[in-house]
Protein backbone atom coordinates (compact mmCIF):
# COMPACT_ATOMS: atom_id res chain seq x y z
CA UNK A 1 0.00 0.00 0.00
CA UNK A 2 1.33 3.43 -0.95
CA UNK A 3 1.98 6.30 1.45
CA UNK A 4 1.77 9.84 0.03
CA UNK A 5 3.92 12.85 0.88
CA UNK A 6 3.61 16.50 0.01
CA UNK A 7 7.12 17.80 -0.76
CA UNK A 8 7.58 21.57 -0.62
CA UNK A 9 10.93 23.05 -1.73
CA UNK A 10 12.12 25.68 0.74
CA UNK A 11 14.63 27.14 -1.74
CA UNK A 12 14.96 27.34 -5.50
CA UNK A 13 15.20 23.85 -6.96
CA UNK A 14 17.87 22.94 -9.53
CA UNK A 15 17.19 19.82 -11.60
CA UNK A 16 19.87 19.43 -14.24
CA UNK A 17 18.84 18.50 -17.75
CA UNK A 18 20.93 16.29 -20.04
CA UNK A 19 22.07 18.85 -22.60
CA UNK A 20 25.81 19.43 -22.97
CA UNK A 21 27.01 21.98 -20.45
CA UNK A 22 30.36 23.08 -19.05
CA UNK A 23 32.13 25.63 -21.26
CA UNK A 24 32.33 29.31 -20.39
CA UNK A 25 29.24 31.35 -21.18
CA UNK A 26 26.94 28.31 -21.44
CA UNK A 27 23.51 27.94 -19.88
CA UNK A 28 22.63 24.87 -17.84
CA UNK A 29 19.02 23.96 -18.67
CA UNK A 30 16.77 22.28 -16.12
CA UNK A 31 13.94 19.73 -16.15
CA UNK A 32 10.47 20.38 -14.80
CA UNK A 33 8.78 18.21 -13.71
CA UNK A 34 11.81 16.29 -12.42
CA UNK A 35 12.27 12.56 -13.11
CA UNK A 36 10.98 10.19 -10.40
CA UNK A 37 14.51 8.96 -9.63
CA UNK A 38 15.23 12.36 -8.03
CA UNK A 39 12.67 11.62 -5.31
CA UNK A 40 13.63 7.96 -5.03
CA UNK A 41 17.19 8.96 -4.18
CA UNK A 42 16.11 11.72 -1.80
CA UNK A 43 13.71 9.55 0.20
CA UNK A 44 16.03 6.53 0.29
CA UNK A 45 18.79 8.78 1.58
CA UNK A 46 16.43 10.22 4.21
CA UNK A 47 15.60 6.71 5.44
CA UNK A 48 19.23 5.58 5.53
CA UNK A 49 20.53 8.87 6.98
CA UNK A 50 18.53 8.48 10.20
CA UNK A 51 21.18 6.01 11.45
CA UNK A 52 24.81 7.05 10.92
CA UNK A 53 26.02 3.50 11.59
CA UNK A 54 23.66 2.01 9.04
CA UNK A 55 24.69 4.59 6.44
CA UNK A 56 28.39 3.86 7.04
CA UNK A 57 27.79 0.11 6.72
CA UNK A 58 25.77 0.56 3.54
CA UNK A 59 28.46 2.72 1.94
CA UNK A 60 31.12 0.17 2.86
CA UNK A 61 29.33 -3.14 2.24
CA UNK A 62 26.38 -2.24 -0.01
CA UNK A 63 23.74 -3.57 2.38
CA UNK A 64 22.26 -2.96 5.83
CA UNK A 65 22.59 -5.31 8.78
CA UNK A 66 19.25 -4.15 10.16
CA UNK A 67 16.57 -6.49 8.76
CA UNK A 68 13.93 -3.76 8.34
CA UNK A 69 16.32 -1.44 6.50
CA UNK A 70 17.56 -4.30 4.34
CA UNK A 71 14.00 -5.26 3.38
CA UNK A 72 13.19 -1.66 2.47
CA UNK A 73 16.36 -0.57 0.65
CA UNK A 74 17.87 -3.84 -0.62
CA UNK A 75 21.28 -3.42 -2.26
CA UNK A 76 22.57 -1.16 -5.07
CA UNK A 77 22.00 -4.04 -7.54
CA UNK A 78 18.77 -5.55 -6.18
CA UNK A 79 16.26 -3.08 -4.72
CA UNK A 80 14.15 -3.90 -1.71
CA UNK A 81 10.47 -3.18 -1.20
CA UNK A 82 10.87 0.60 -1.63
CA UNK A 83 9.20 1.87 -4.82
CA UNK A 84 7.92 5.20 -6.13
CA UNK A 85 4.27 4.69 -7.15
CA UNK A 86 3.10 8.25 -7.82
CA UNK A 87 4.69 11.54 -8.86
CA UNK A 88 3.01 14.81 -9.79
CA UNK A 89 3.27 18.49 -9.13
CA UNK A 90 0.91 19.75 -6.45
CA UNK A 91 -0.69 22.86 -4.99
CA UNK A 92 -2.09 23.41 -1.51
CA UNK A 93 -4.67 26.10 -0.77
CA UNK A 94 -3.81 26.33 2.94
CA UNK A 95 -1.81 24.40 5.51
CA UNK A 96 -4.55 21.98 6.55
CA UNK A 97 -5.89 21.27 3.06
CA UNK A 98 -5.07 18.19 1.01
CA UNK A 99 -2.75 19.01 -1.90
CA UNK A 100 -4.20 19.00 -5.41
CA UNK A 101 -2.36 16.99 -8.08
CA UNK A 102 -1.18 18.99 -11.11
CA UNK A 103 0.12 17.45 -14.34
CA UNK A 104 1.52 18.49 -17.72
CA UNK A 105 -0.93 18.01 -20.57
CA UNK A 106 -1.05 14.48 -22.04
CA UNK A 107 0.14 14.37 -25.63
CA UNK A 108 -3.42 13.94 -26.95
CA UNK A 109 -4.81 17.06 -25.25
CA UNK A 110 -4.40 20.47 -26.86
CA UNK A 111 -5.25 23.87 -25.39
CA UNK A 112 -6.62 26.28 -28.03
CA UNK A 113 -7.92 29.83 -27.82
CA UNK A 114 -11.48 28.52 -27.93
CA UNK A 115 -10.89 25.80 -25.31
CA UNK A 116 -9.62 22.23 -25.21
CA UNK A 117 -9.42 19.83 -28.13
CA UNK A 118 -8.27 16.22 -28.41
CA UNK A 119 -6.22 14.18 -30.82
CA UNK A 120 -8.24 11.23 -32.07
CA UNK A 121 -7.09 8.11 -33.96
CA UNK A 122 -8.19 8.44 -37.59
CA UNK A 123 -7.52 6.67 -40.85
CA UNK A 124 -4.62 8.24 -42.69
CA UNK A 125 -6.04 10.63 -45.33
CA UNK A 126 -5.30 9.80 -48.93
CA UNK A 127 -2.13 11.52 -50.07
CA UNK A 128 -0.65 11.81 -46.57
CA UNK A 129 2.60 9.85 -46.18
CA UNK A 130 3.89 8.64 -42.82
CA UNK A 131 6.80 6.51 -41.65
CA UNK A 132 4.71 5.03 -38.85
CA UNK A 133 3.60 1.40 -38.93
CA UNK A 134 0.42 1.82 -36.88
CA UNK A 135 -2.89 1.71 -38.76
CA UNK A 136 -4.31 4.95 -37.33
CA UNK A 137 -2.89 8.47 -37.08
CA UNK A 138 -3.42 10.80 -34.09
CA UNK A 139 -5.37 13.69 -35.63
CA UNK A 140 -6.51 16.98 -34.12
CA UNK A 141 -10.29 17.20 -34.07
CA UNK A 142 -11.30 20.88 -34.01
CA UNK A 143 -14.05 22.98 -35.56
CA UNK A 144 -11.55 25.56 -36.88
CA UNK A 145 -7.83 26.16 -37.34
CA UNK A 146 -6.19 27.63 -34.25
CA UNK A 147 -2.72 27.82 -32.81
CA UNK A 148 -2.18 25.77 -29.64
CA UNK A 149 -1.43 27.58 -26.38
CA UNK A 150 1.26 26.49 -23.94
CA UNK A 151 2.32 27.35 -20.41
CA UNK A 152 -0.41 25.49 -18.49
CA UNK A 153 -0.75 22.54 -16.15
CA UNK A 154 -3.87 20.41 -15.89
CA UNK A 155 -5.59 20.46 -12.52
CA UNK A 156 -6.77 17.30 -10.80
CA UNK A 157 -10.40 17.55 -11.92
CA UNK A 158 -9.33 18.23 -15.51
CA UNK A 159 -7.03 15.21 -15.62
CA UNK A 160 -9.75 12.99 -14.16
CA UNK A 161 -12.17 14.24 -16.80
CA UNK A 162 -9.65 13.67 -19.61
CA UNK A 163 -8.88 10.11 -18.46
CA UNK A 164 -12.61 9.41 -18.48
CA UNK A 165 -12.72 10.41 -22.14
CA UNK A 166 -14.18 13.91 -21.71
CA UNK A 167 -12.81 17.37 -22.48
CA UNK A 168 -11.64 19.36 -19.43
CA UNK A 169 -13.17 22.72 -18.64
CA UNK A 170 -11.25 26.00 -18.92
CA UNK A 171 -11.21 26.39 -15.12
CA UNK A 172 -9.41 23.04 -14.84
CA UNK A 173 -6.10 24.39 -16.08
CA UNK A 174 -3.62 26.67 -14.35
CA UNK A 175 -0.65 28.70 -15.57
CA UNK A 176 2.76 27.18 -14.90
CA UNK A 177 3.89 30.56 -13.52
CA UNK A 178 1.34 30.13 -10.70
CA UNK A 179 3.10 26.88 -9.68
CA UNK A 180 6.77 27.76 -10.20
CA UNK A 181 8.85 30.47 -11.83
CA UNK A 182 12.26 30.31 -13.45
CA UNK A 183 15.15 31.42 -11.25
CA UNK A 184 18.45 31.58 -13.21
CA UNK A 185 21.67 31.83 -11.21
CA UNK A 186 25.12 33.07 -12.25
CA UNK A 187 28.10 30.82 -11.47
CA UNK A 188 31.88 30.99 -11.82
CA UNK A 189 34.09 27.97 -12.49
CA UNK A 190 36.69 27.15 -9.83
CA UNK A 191 40.16 25.64 -10.22
CA UNK A 192 40.22 22.14 -8.73
CA UNK A 193 43.38 22.57 -6.63
CA UNK A 194 43.41 26.25 -5.63
CA UNK A 195 39.61 26.69 -5.52
CA UNK A 196 40.14 30.09 -7.11
CA UNK A 197 38.03 31.52 -9.96
CA UNK A 198 38.89 30.30 -13.44
CA UNK A 199 39.20 33.06 -16.02
CA UNK A 200 36.41 33.06 -18.60
CA UNK A 201 34.30 30.36 -16.95
CA UNK A 202 31.16 32.31 -16.16
CA UNK A 203 27.95 30.39 -16.71
CA UNK A 204 24.29 30.36 -15.71
CA UNK A 205 22.16 27.53 -14.35
CA UNK A 206 18.39 27.39 -14.41
CA UNK A 207 16.41 26.86 -11.25
CA UNK A 208 12.75 26.98 -10.28
CA UNK A 209 11.23 28.94 -7.40
CA UNK A 210 8.06 27.39 -5.98
CA UNK A 211 5.12 28.94 -4.13
CA UNK A 212 5.23 32.20 -6.13
CA UNK A 213 3.25 35.15 -4.83
CA UNK A 214 -0.09 35.83 -6.51
CA UNK A 215 -0.16 38.83 -8.84
CA UNK A 216 -2.82 40.57 -10.88
CA UNK A 217 -1.54 38.98 -14.11
CA UNK A 218 -0.95 35.56 -12.52
CA UNK A 219 -3.50 34.90 -9.78
CA UNK A 220 -2.60 31.84 -7.75
CA UNK A 221 -5.16 29.82 -5.75
CA UNK A 222 -2.43 28.07 -3.74
CA UNK A 223 -0.72 29.06 -0.52
CA UNK A 224 2.15 26.73 -1.44
CA UNK A 225 3.21 24.50 -4.33
CA UNK A 226 5.46 21.48 -4.61
CA UNK A 227 5.13 17.78 -5.40
CA UNK A 228 3.02 14.78 -4.48
CA UNK A 229 5.06 11.59 -4.11
CA UNK A 230 3.62 8.13 -3.50
CA UNK A 231 5.90 5.47 -1.98
CA UNK A 232 5.38 1.86 -1.01
CA UNK A 233 7.65 -0.42 1.00
CA UNK A 234 8.97 2.12 3.54
CA UNK A 235 7.97 -0.25 6.38
CA UNK A 236 7.20 2.74 8.62
CA UNK A 237 10.90 3.70 8.59
CA UNK A 238 10.12 7.23 7.40
CA UNK A 239 8.78 9.82 9.87
CA UNK A 240 5.52 11.55 8.99
CA UNK A 241 7.45 14.75 8.25
CA UNK A 242 11.03 15.87 7.87
CA UNK A 243 13.64 17.41 5.55
CA UNK A 244 15.09 16.24 2.23
CA UNK A 245 18.16 17.11 0.18
CA UNK A 246 16.66 17.62 -3.25
CA UNK A 247 18.19 18.26 -6.66
CA UNK A 248 21.47 19.97 -7.54
CA UNK A 249 23.48 21.37 -4.62
CA UNK A 250 21.27 19.40 -2.22
CA UNK A 251 18.68 22.16 -1.80
CA UNK A 252 16.35 21.90 1.16
CA UNK A 253 12.77 20.63 0.91
CA UNK A 254 10.20 19.79 3.56
CA UNK A 255 8.03 16.69 3.27
CA UNK A 256 4.83 15.84 5.13
CA UNK A 257 2.63 12.77 5.01
CA UNK A 258 -0.84 13.45 3.60
CA UNK A 259 -4.01 11.40 3.21
CA UNK A 260 -4.04 11.68 -0.58
CA UNK A 261 -5.98 9.13 -2.61
CA UNK A 262 -5.48 9.06 -6.38
CA UNK A 263 -8.84 9.95 -7.90
CA UNK A 264 -8.12 8.19 -11.17
CA UNK A 265 -9.67 4.74 -11.36
CA UNK A 266 -7.97 2.02 -13.38
CA UNK A 267 -11.35 0.62 -14.41
CA UNK A 268 -12.15 2.46 -17.63
CA UNK A 269 -15.47 3.19 -19.27
CA UNK A 270 -16.20 3.74 -22.93
CA UNK A 271 -16.38 1.55 -26.01
CA UNK A 272 -16.04 -2.15 -25.25
CA UNK A 273 -12.53 -3.42 -26.02
CA UNK A 274 -11.00 0.07 -26.44
CA UNK A 275 -8.73 1.92 -24.01
CA UNK A 276 -5.77 4.29 -23.73
CA UNK A 277 -2.53 4.12 -21.76
CA UNK A 278 -1.16 7.52 -20.66
CA UNK A 279 2.36 7.63 -19.24
CA UNK A 280 2.50 9.34 -15.85
CA UNK A 281 6.33 9.11 -15.66
CA UNK A 282 8.91 8.64 -18.45
CA UNK A 283 8.92 5.21 -20.06
CA UNK A 284 12.17 3.27 -20.35
CA UNK A 285 11.35 0.60 -22.90
CA UNK A 286 13.66 -1.98 -24.48
CA UNK A 287 11.99 -1.28 -27.86
CA UNK A 288 12.40 2.51 -27.77
CA UNK A 289 8.98 4.16 -28.01
CA UNK A 290 7.13 0.85 -27.84
CA UNK A 291 6.08 -0.27 -24.32
CA UNK A 292 7.41 -3.59 -23.07
CA UNK A 293 4.97 -6.44 -23.57
CA UNK A 294 4.10 -5.37 -27.12
CA UNK A 295 5.36 -7.51 -29.99
CA UNK A 296 4.93 -7.39 -33.74
CA UNK A 297 2.78 -10.18 -35.10
CA UNK A 298 2.59 -9.89 -38.86
CA UNK A 299 1.41 -6.35 -39.62
CA UNK A 300 -0.01 -5.77 -36.14
CA UNK A 301 1.41 -4.76 -32.75
CA UNK A 302 -0.07 -6.91 -29.98
CA UNK A 303 0.15 -6.27 -26.24
CA UNK A 304 0.17 -9.53 -24.29
CA UNK A 305 0.13 -9.79 -20.52
CA UNK A 306 -1.01 -12.22 -17.82
CA UNK A 307 -4.56 -13.10 -18.88
CA UNK A 308 -5.14 -10.33 -21.44
CA UNK A 309 -4.20 -9.13 -24.92
CA UNK A 310 -4.97 -6.04 -27.03
CA UNK A 311 -3.92 -4.46 -30.32
CA UNK A 312 -1.99 -1.17 -30.45
CA UNK A 313 -3.50 1.00 -33.21
CA UNK A 314 -2.24 4.54 -32.58
CA UNK A 315 0.22 6.57 -30.49
CA UNK A 316 0.90 10.23 -29.70
CA UNK A 317 4.42 10.84 -28.40
CA UNK A 318 6.46 13.84 -27.38
CA UNK A 319 10.14 14.34 -28.14
CA UNK A 320 12.29 11.61 -26.61
CA UNK A 321 14.10 12.54 -23.40
CA UNK A 322 17.45 11.32 -22.07
CA UNK A 323 17.35 9.88 -18.55
CA UNK A 324 20.56 9.53 -16.58
CA UNK A 325 21.44 10.47 -12.99
CA UNK A 326 24.23 9.93 -10.50
CA UNK A 327 25.04 6.64 -8.79
CA UNK A 328 26.01 7.70 -5.25
CA UNK A 329 27.15 4.25 -4.14
CA UNK A 330 29.52 3.67 -7.09
CA UNK A 331 30.19 7.42 -7.47
CA UNK A 332 29.70 7.53 -11.23
CA UNK A 333 27.00 8.61 -13.71
CA UNK A 334 24.15 6.22 -14.38
CA UNK A 335 23.86 5.01 -17.98
CA UNK A 336 22.07 7.48 -20.25
CA UNK A 337 18.83 6.01 -21.62
CA UNK A 338 16.35 7.38 -24.14
CA UNK A 339 12.82 7.50 -22.78
CA UNK A 340 9.30 8.10 -24.00
CA UNK A 341 8.27 11.30 -22.19
CA UNK A 342 5.57 11.48 -19.54
CA UNK A 343 2.21 12.24 -21.15
CA UNK A 344 2.75 9.89 -24.11
CA UNK A 345 -0.52 8.22 -25.17
CA UNK A 346 -1.17 4.77 -26.68
CA UNK A 347 -4.56 3.65 -28.08
CA UNK A 348 -5.56 -0.03 -28.02
CA UNK A 349 -8.54 -2.08 -29.17
CA UNK A 350 -9.61 -5.76 -29.23
CA UNK A 351 -9.45 -6.18 -25.45
CA UNK A 352 -11.86 -8.81 -24.14
CA UNK A 353 -14.27 -7.31 -21.63
CA UNK A 354 -13.58 -10.03 -19.02
CA UNK A 355 -9.84 -9.18 -19.15
CA UNK A 356 -10.14 -5.56 -17.99
CA UNK A 357 -9.41 -6.36 -14.35
CA UNK A 358 -6.21 -8.22 -15.26
CA UNK A 359 -5.14 -5.35 -17.50
CA UNK A 360 -5.76 -2.86 -14.68
CA UNK A 361 -3.69 -4.95 -12.25
CA UNK A 362 -0.81 -5.08 -14.75
CA UNK A 363 -0.90 -1.33 -15.39
CA UNK A 364 -0.95 -0.61 -11.65
CA UNK A 365 2.49 -2.23 -11.32
CA UNK A 366 4.01 -0.26 -14.20
CA UNK A 367 4.54 -1.02 -17.89
CA UNK A 368 7.18 -3.71 -17.58
CA UNK A 369 7.46 -6.86 -19.67
CA UNK A 370 7.52 -8.89 -16.46
CA UNK A 371 5.55 -7.50 -13.54
CA UNK A 372 6.08 -9.75 -10.51
CA UNK A 373 4.41 -9.22 -7.17
CA UNK A 374 7.84 -9.09 -5.53
CA UNK A 375 10.15 -6.18 -6.48
CA UNK A 376 13.13 -8.49 -5.88
CA UNK A 377 12.13 -10.82 -8.74
CA UNK A 378 13.99 -10.47 -12.02
CA UNK A 379 12.80 -7.70 -14.34
CA UNK A 380 14.52 -7.86 -17.67
CA UNK A 381 18.21 -7.11 -18.08
CA UNK A 382 20.54 -4.44 -16.74
CA UNK A 383 19.07 -1.88 -14.37
CA UNK A 384 15.40 -2.69 -14.97
CA UNK A 385 14.80 -3.59 -11.33
CA UNK A 386 16.43 -0.36 -10.14
CA UNK A 387 14.50 1.80 -12.60
CA UNK A 388 11.23 0.16 -11.57
CA UNK A 389 11.93 1.03 -7.92
CA UNK A 390 12.73 4.60 -9.01
CA UNK A 391 9.22 5.04 -10.42
CA UNK A 392 9.66 4.88 -14.19
CA UNK A 393 7.04 3.37 -16.56
CA UNK A 394 4.06 4.40 -14.41
CA UNK A 395 0.87 4.84 -16.44
CA UNK A 396 -2.85 5.58 -16.17
CA UNK A 397 -5.48 3.38 -17.76
CA UNK A 398 -7.94 5.67 -19.54
CA UNK A 399 -11.09 5.55 -21.62
CA UNK A 400 -11.02 5.95 -25.39
CA UNK A 401 -14.11 7.88 -26.47
CA UNK A 402 -14.54 8.33 -30.22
Amino acid sequence: MSTYYYVQPTDSLFVRGNLAFGDGGEHGSALMPPPPSLFAGAFRSAILGRDAGAMSAFLQDGHCADAHLAACLGTPEVPGEFRITWLSLAGQTHEQALPEALSPFPADLICLESGFACLQPRERPRGVASSGDLPLLATLVSSKQEKPRSGFYLREAGLRRHLQGELPKDAERIKTSAVHQRDPRLGIGLATESRSAEEGLIYTTEGFAFSPASTASTPCPYASTGFLVGIEGTNELLPDQGQLRLGGDGRSAHYRRVAFEPPFSNVVTGAVGNFRLVLQTPGLFAQGWLPDGIGREGDEFILRGPGFSARLVCAALGRREIISGWDLFNWKPKPAQASSPAGSVYWFDQLHEESRGKLAAWVANGLWAENPASPQAALGAGGGRIRRAEGYNLAWLAAWQN
